[in-house]
């Protein structure tokens, strides 16, 4: 942190403390990872008459330019609302929703112990056995599980959270929206992807919470154990089998899969066997489909960053995305 952010968290943290001694923030780099969020690791120490006080925290702040814009407000709340509730998220500790004091909107959260690894399923930097890593996709099946089973009215989610009557149409219309607005360009492919959506869209039906970002990049893992489930941001009410397309849409295999011994058939089933429920096939196909959807007006929102000078990271177009969107979607477009 440069001494300028840093004087300003230690005003933010002290105007919440009140009168206390001894406060000290210590931090100095930016932690890597995070494509949508500044994340920045650090401890503070303060005393309170005679008792010393030490946490580990994080803090999660806008960029200038992101490839999602999302509200700190809604995932503070929803994190908070989710603290006494039997999910694995972190625990919120302040907001600065707006960004008066820390520059741009902010949040902050308990830190935990354990490592990050995007591509664990495929030894990544872990370096597990098959069998141990055939846990840890299990175990995620069983993440993912424990989001959708949340009584998310007892939580009072619905106070935070948009209840759509329509899933599909409400996800459809969101990232329509995202494409329409980042667009530098025409974009045709992307156009016939949407009405491709819309024709095949499933009938509304049960309503969950959805993460809507659920992978290995997003976990923090005690050894072999899946501990949290970071990066909330994109977390709604909707269908819960929008959760099992985007982990497994083919695109993200990789993150996901274990060639031979834990692919999309398997994941699907271990997922039914948790909730006793089958997953509908075209349901689930076009959950795949609007889960590339997703991700080109993510990359297209990183060009736009780009082109307006927010963001020196270089993103490349929805392009690629399109070509598989096409593939996915081949013999039902017209």
């Amino acid at each position: 942190m440069d001494s300028d952010f840093d004087s300003a968290l230690a005003g933010f943290i002290r105007r919440r403390l009140g009168e206390v001694g001894g406060l000290r923030v210590e931090g100095d780099a930016r932690a890597t990872g995070g494509q949508s969020r500044e994340n920045w690791p650090f401890d503070l120490f303060w005393e309170d008459g005679e008792q010393s006080h030490h946490r580990r925290l994080f803090l999660r702040r806008d960029p200038v330019g992101s490839v999602l814009e999302t509200d700190r407000r809604v995932e503070y709340e929803v994190l908070r609302r989710l603290h006494d509730q039997p999910v694995r998220a972190p625990e919120v500790v302040w907001l600065d929703a707006d960004g008066s004091e820390l520059g741009r909107p902010a949040l902050v959260m308990t830190r935990y112990d354990g490592f990050n690894d995007h591509f664990i399923l495929q030894g990544g930097h872990s370096q597990f056995d098959e069998d141990t890593r055939a846990g840890i996709a299990s175990q995620m099946v069983d993440l993912m599980n424990e989001i959708h089973v949340l009584d998310w009215r007892g939580a009072g989610l619905h106070e935070v959270l948009v209840v759509p009557d329509d899933p599909a149409t409400a996800a459809i219309d969101e990232w329509a929206a995202v494409i329409e607005h980042q667009s530098l360009e025409p974009q045709p492919v992307l156009a016939m992807i949407e009405q491709w959506l819309r024709r095949n869209r499933p009938a509304p039906g049960e309503i969950t919470v959805v993460h809507g970002d659920i992978k290995p990049g997003n976990v923090l893992f005690d050894g072999d154990r899946v501990h949290v489930l970071l990066d909330w941001e994109t977390v709604h009410l909707g269908d819960p089998t929008e959760d099992v397309g985007w982990v497994t849409n083919p695109l993200r295999r990789a993150e996901h899969q274990i060639p031979g011994r834990w692919e999309a058939d398997d994941l699907v089933s271990a997922y039914e066997a948790r909730t006793g429920q089958t997953v509908d096939r075209a349901a689930l196909r076009f959950w795949q489909v609007l889960a590339n959807y997703k991700l080109a007006a993510i990359a297209m929102t990183g060009v736009r960053s780009f082109c307006d000078g927010r963001t020196q990271r270089v993103w490349s177009g929805a392009g690629l995305l399109g070509k598989v969107l096409l593939a996915q979607t081949e013999g039902g477009l017209l």
